[in-house]
C-alpha cells in the first residue's frame, strides 16, 4: 500500500508526464500482465526510465511510438536520434 505522500497529485487538465506500468498499460489499452510481457519480450519500443526504484515510461514517447506503428525496441531505438 502507498503512502499519501506517494500518491500521485496530478493538476487537473494537465496529464502526467511519466507513466508507470499500469497507467502506460492503460494508455496503450492493454492489460498489465500483457504491458509486461510485451516489454520483456521486446515489442514495446520505449524502454522506462529510472527514477528512484520505479520504471516509469515517458507520455510522449509512447504516443510517438504509437504513432509510428508499434514497431518491434529494435526498430524503435533505430528510428530515434542519439541523446
Amino acid at each position: 500500500m502507498t503512502s499519501a505522500a506517494e500518491q500521485p497529485t496530478n493538476t487537473p487538465g494537465c496529464p502526467p508526464i511519466l507513466l508507470d506500468a499500469r497507467s502506460a498499460a492503460a494508455a496503450l489499452s492493454v492489460g498489465w500482465t500483457l504491458f509486461y510481457q510485451l516489454c520483456a519480450s521486446g515489442r514495446i519500443g520505449p524502454r522506462p526510465v529510472k527514477l528512484g526504484e520505479r520504471s516509469l515510461w515517458v507520455r510522449a514517447e509512447l504516443e510517438d511510438w504509437a504513432a509510428a506503428g508499434c514497431p518491434t525496441r529494435e526498430q524503435w531505438l533505430r528510428r530515434k536520434p542519439s541523446p
